[in-house]
């Protein structure tokens, strides 16, 4: 079977690859990437990358001789004769360009996939009340200002062609496609401990956590959630493997456990009062076209942070005072300032304080924001046990710290469910590689999550698995090399005409 290899950068934006110079084919040395998780049961995937090296003579991938710009979107594709499909796609984060006129002359580009930008953007989200984890992970992406995919034709402020009347006057498109499948479970709350911000990634990774959800970013650059349930109905394996894989990496009994532990983190609500007090004089310039911006992170009555909701606009005088002296001796100057609760997250607020006078006004010590806390309690532990597991075979415990979990029913399905699939030792494949353009071509129509079937003699193994990450390299050397990290897809759940309940099958959680 006949295998080709291509790489394509859209230089013009227009979320396209068919221009003239945009396949950089001919100029390709080697390709290679990896995306997907890095560990069975990973909530999140983690940021794939490609890195394509160049021949670059005429030095027209040196990003300050030719048009190579940051930011472009990058893919990489196969072709098998019948088929063109795409494997990565992902923005140019950054190219090492050899230098020296007798040297090798080549470039180095490096892509990353979308994951990379949620894991370099903090965010703080407002009050979330009962939602499911996909609906979650959709206003966490909402608020990452990611590279869109496509700017041509969009207006973008300050930018030369971007901006006519007319012809680029439309808003870009959603930051990001997504495939988000509905969760049955509801969050009560989420957020509430991020203190000042954390990564977006970080900040999807606890809502999947809580939940058991997987969270990845597809071979063309989408954001997909999968809830826990939706891999317990995939069922058929979409392709084989017997005995004819090149690398396999197998063991026996190291994902047992005879005990799992969740823990979990109770909230309540406060009485409403003060959820953030300013502890020495603030002074604010006199720049009426320049506002001053304070993060504020909640406290409550004992000094310690807290969560808030409801929060209530400052109010001149009640709230807040302003003076031309930090001490409040001076005249004063309330009037010049103006306080706009900019951001009201549940974790911390965003306060923009302007002057609208000529001199620096002084806002007071003891300026405060009201608003009804949200406090966390001790964490509780819930515990699953398998006695006769532990009996067996030997004490083997999982501890799951889930913070966004404050639901004492869920804490116990989750823990039911992973005892449930993980209690008896079984034979578990990690890794599967496949080199040759033969057996790389039938590999490459699976995705991230497909379930495959493995047959292999030497150890009698026989299950399904699910593909959590590839790695991919293509030499002129070596060819192509494929690697796969594996996931078991053996479940004891029961299914409807699959399987007796309570005999070879149990209930899922």
């Amino acid at each position: 079977m006949s295998l080709r290899w291509s790489v394509h950068l859209d230089h013009n934006d227009d979320g396209r690859f068919d221009e003239a110079g945009e396949d950089l084919s001919q100029a390709v040395l080697a390709i290679r990437w990896r995306r997907g998780m890095g560990r069975p049961h990973d909530s999140v995937a983690q940021p794939g990358q490609a890195e394509i090296t160049l021949r670059n003579r005429d030095g027209r991938y040196s990003p300050e001789r030719g048009a190579l710009a940051q930011g472009r979107l990058l893919q990489v594709r196969s072709h098998d004769g019948a088929q063109s499909r795409v494997h990565f796609t992902g923005h140019v984060a950054r190219v090492e360009a050899q230098a020296g006129a007798l040297g090798s002359r080549r470039a180095l580009l490096i892509a990353r996939d979308a994951s990379a930008q949620l894991a370099g953007h903090h965010i703080r989200l407002p009050p979330l009340n009962a939602l499911r984890a996909d609906e979650i992970i959709e206003r966490c992406l909402d608020a990452v200002p990611l590279r869109r995919g496509r700017l041509r034709g969009t207006w973008l402020l300050g930018q030369a062609g971007q901006g006519e009347l007319g012809r680029n006057t439309g808003l870009a498109p959603l930051n990001i496609g997504r495939q988000l499948g509905r969760d049955s479970d509801r969050l009560a709350r989420a957020g509430d401990s991020w203190a000042t911000g954390i990564p977006a990634l970080a900040a999807i990774a606890e809502v999947c956590a809580a939940v058991r959800g997987r969270f990845h970013i597809d071979h063309e650059g989408r954001a997909v959630y999968l809830s826990r349930h939706q891999l317990l109905l995939q069922v058929a394996a979409q392709a084989g493997f017997r005995d004819d894989m090149q690398d396999l990496r197998y063991s026996w009994a190291d994902e047992r456990v005879s005990q799992v532990e969740v823990l979990l983190t109770p909230r309540r609500r406060g009485q409403p009062g003060v959820v953030w007090t300013l502890g020495q004089a603030l002074a604010i310039d006199a720049r009426q076209d320049d506002a001053q911006q304070v993060l504020l992170r909640y406290r409550d009555a004992t000094g310690q942070p807290c969560g808030a909701l409801d929060l209530i606009a400052p109010l001149a005088g009640r709230d807040w005072q302003a003076n031309s002296r930090p001490d409040g001796r001076g005249r004063d100057l309330t009037g010049n300032l103006t306080l706009l609760l900019r951001e009201a997250g549940i974790s911390a607020a965003l306060l923009e304080i302007r002057n609208s006078g000529r001199t620096t006004a002084w806002l007071q010590a003891g300026a405060q924001l009201r608003g009804t806390p949200l406090y966390s309690g001790d964490p509780l532990l819930v515990t699953q046990r398998s006695l006769g597991s532990e009996n067996r075979f030997g004490p083997a415990a999982l501890r799951l710290d889930l913070p966004a979990l404050d639901s004492l029913d869920q804490a116990r399905s989750l823990a039911r469910f992973e005892l449930a699939r993980r209690q008896t030792p079984r034979g578990h494949v990690h890794s599967l590689g496949l080199s040759g353009a033969d057996r790389v071509a039938r590999a490459l129509a699976r995705r991230l999550f497909d379930r495959i079937r493995i047959e292999e003699a030497q150890t009698g193994h026989r299950d399904d698995y699910f593909i959590i990450g590839e790695e991919v390299e293509v030499t002129p050397e070596a060819g192509a090399r494929l690697t796969w990290r594996l996931e078991s897809a053996h479940s004891p759940f029961w299914l409807l005409g699959r399987g007796q309940l309570n005999r070879d099958a149990l209930l899922a959680w």
